[in-house]
């Protein structure tokens, strides 16, 4: 067989690669990860035109900046010389779109599912949450145009094996708190839908999380606190929560959600976000108001009811999030199947 020669680069525009406070760098990420293992990548961000920096697995190269900050918005910016066949964008993102379609005119643009909308011009879309193919047909998106691809979210089993060094029991509720991100101080009552909890259950051990500060409350009183230092720490206090009960999960992917519930450990989530979406797969539970959030918690105390959802949700989680191989080959024929129609 004859070499088949070089193949064209894929060009990932992100203008949140760095954002470690949402989900969209952790989907871009991944995804270009996966991306590699069959095409080069050119990853593309915000700033100086023609610097680049390496971060981790790539080199950042840097197309030009807005007066004010963000994309640029004339034709004077860097690009590389390799003309890529297909252009990754994250949803929303008009400045990257504008970007890709004048300087690579010819290359396929694809964008990261955000829920159901997708602008005119796009001919592919890669869904990674667990719901967005779904929502994109029913919005009219051609089935031939999105390509369910899901993500990679990997987990350390070993989180399993060892309880937290900083809890001397096991079987609490694990609140993962809805306050925004940097506003929490320690020692800070805690949000009404997590006083709900402790005021509802004051027997129970009830640990909520807010900026890597893990609380625990019983009896409402606060009975101490432990930092949540590394992934691994979470991981840990997930794998042996009787529930996870994640007040406001990601937008993006309710990467907490699917963690969780790669642990077998089921979810409460608030109905109409992608942590819903996974509940309602089988992982777990969700509400509409205080009345239903105390009422899956309930159903949660029950150890059949638990271990039915976390089963189901572990299956669920695993199949979709759980497998790289899988994942490296369904980015790869998703692209395959872009260049075809080019």
């Amino acid at each position: 067989m004859g070499d088949p020669g070089p193949r064209s680069p894929v060009a990932v525009l992100s203008s949140t690669w760095g954002d470690t406070t949402t989900e969209a760098a952790f989907v871009a990420r991944g995804l270009a990860g996966a991306i590699s293992r069959h095409r080069p990548v050119n990853v593309l961000v915000v700033g100086r035109p023609g610097s680049s920096r390496p971060d981790g697995a790539f080199d950042l190269t840097a197309v030009g900046q807005a007066r004010v900050g963000g994309w640029p918005v004339s034709k004077k910016m860097a690009w590389p010389a390799s003309v890529p066949t297909v252009a990754l964008i994250e949803a929303g993102d008009t400045g990257a779109f504008g970007i890709a379609t004048r300087s690579a005119p010819n290359a396929a643009v694809a964008v990261i599912a955000n829920g159901s909308v997708v602008p005119d011009g796009i001919t592919a879309v890669f869904a990674v949450a667990a719901g967005d193919r779904e929502a994109l047909l029913a919005s009219g998106v051609p089935e031939s145009h999105v390509h369910d691809v899901g993500l990679h979210v990997p987990i350390n089993p070993i989180a399993a094996k060892h309880r937290h060094n900083g809890l001397g029991f096991t079987d609490y509720l694990l609140v993962l708190s809805d306050r925004d991100a940097g506003s929490a101080k320690p020692g800070d009552d805690p949000t009404p839908l997590a006083a709900w909890l402790l005021a509802r259950y004051p027997r129970e051990h009830v640990v909520v999380i807010e900026d890597a500060v893990a609380a625990i409350w019983q009896f409402r009183s606060l009975r101490g606190m432990v930092t949540v230092d590394t992934r691994t720490d979470l991981w840990r206090l997930m794998a042996h929560a009787r529930a996870l009960v994640d007040l406001r999960p990601g937008r993006r992917l309710a990467r907490e959600c699917v963690e969780s519930l790669r642990f077998g450990t089921p979810v409460v989530t608030p109905a109409g976000s992608i942590g819903a979406t996974l509940a309602e797969g089988g992982g777990g539970l969700w509400f509409r108001d205080e009345a239903e959030l105390l009422g899956c918690v309930e159903r949660l105390a029950d150890p059949v009811t638990r271990d039915i959802l976390g089963s189901q949700g572990r299956r669920m989680a695993d199949a979709r999030y759980g497998n790289p191989d899988a994942f490296v080959t369904r980015v790869g024929d998703a692209l395959t199947s872009i260049e075809a129609t080019r």
